[in-house]
């Protein structure tokens, strides 16, 4: 469990759009709150949206032996196939934000950050698809809410790191940031297939080998 979780988790935080809304609270007046109040936002969505999910409806989440943490990671890394395969061969989109996303986000009050936070943490197929290994795996409440917590905290590190950062080296920080966001957002798509196809195939392997 622990292995499909950290690396599912990992592969959340190299989000283009995460990182972007990294760099973009760097560059907001009084950043390190913009990133505190962003990461805060992120936390309340993500561990709410865990905690209800994992215990208020525990009983409706399948305990059978078809449920098992190698049979979800086979459907994840088959997912992850099918999705990096669809990605090499199709064209992408346009990635500018619309106007009004831009005006919103230029502004300097520390709300936006934490709704933004709130927003990127919505319930999305990766993050159902975690909180499905974590079901799977761990029994016990304190293990289960110990994975929500873990998954978390490795999902949003570069917003965490940048944060802790800021506060000794704001400038190198914010640069080092800027480069990252650009370097991911140069990525052609087939490049994000192969990663993604990496990923699919060690959770596949995992899940047949029962790691």
């Amino acid at each position: 469990m622990w292995f499909t979780l950290l690396v599912m988790a990992a592969a959340v935080s190299l989000e283009p759009f995460r990182i972007g809304m990294s760099v973009l609270m760097l560059n907001r007046p009084r950043p390190h709150l913009q990133l505190a109040a962003f990461l805060c936002g992120g936390f309340v969505m993500g561990l709410t949206v865990g905690t209800v999910v994992l215990f208020a409806l525990e009983s409706r989440i399948p305990a059978s032996a078809h449920f098992t943490v190698p049979r979800v990671q086979v459907v994840i890394g088959t997912l992850a196939l099918v999705t990096a395969a669809i990605l090499a061969v199709t064209k992408g989109r346009d990635r500018t934000p619309p106007a009004w996303l831009s005006r919103l986000l230029d502004g300097q009050s520390l709300w936006v950050a934490g709704v933004a936070g709130l927003g990127i943490a919505l319930p999305s197929i990766d993050y159902l698809a975690a909180l499905a290994i974590i079901a799977a795996g761990a029994v016990a409440p304190a293990v289960r809410f110990g994975a929500l917590v873990t998954f978390n905290v490795v999902a949003f590190a570069l917003v965490e790191i940048p944060l802790l950062a800021y506060l000794v080296a704001p400038q190198r920080t914010r640069a080092a940031m800027t480069a990252l966001n650009g370097w991911v957002r140069a990525r052609r798509r087939r490049e994000v297939a192969v990663l993604l196809a990496v990923v699919g195939v060690m959770l596949l392997a995992a899940g047949l080998l029962g790691v």
